[in-house]
């Protein structure tokens, strides 16, 4: 009896163990992010309302983007330069809308360019 108690305990503590992966498999986490691109030239660039305003020859009348202190202004070479060197500069920007807000994440000075407006969706899946 004993070891009929003994062998019982030890199937049932196995089949516990076994059980773990399986909810910690099931706690992952999806997100996606839509990254847009618009290429214009720098018209105006304020760091105190953290605004840059870009003119395109295609678009009827400027564009306006927040950026915040995690956006960063590149060149082409993708070298981090300052955002009062691309001033009046032909760029791209990088951004997200977040609620009503378009977002800057990355801004790269360029030269004039036939691309205006890109989409990329990226999705990315993260098991914990």
């Amino acid at each position: 009896m004993n070891r009929f108690t003994s062998t019982l305990s030890l199937v049932l503590a196995f089949g516990l163990l076994g059980s773990v992966p399986v909810g910690l498999a099931d706690d992952t986490s999806t997100t996606t992010t839509k990254t847009t691109t618009y290429t214009g030239v720098v018209s105006e660039i304020n760091p105190n309302t953290s605004t840059i305003i870009l003119r395109s020859e295609r678009a009827p009348a400027p564009v306006t983007y927040n950026f915040t202190k995690e956006t960063t202004f590149v060149d082409a070479q993708g070298n981090v330069v300052s955002y009062e060197t691309i001033r009046n500069a032909p760029v791209t920007v990088e951004y997200i809308k977040e609620g009503d807000q378009t977002i800057v994440k990355r801004v790269v000075a360029t030269r004039p360019g036939s691309v205006i407006h890109k989409e990329e969706t990226t999705t990315h899946t993260e098991s914990r």
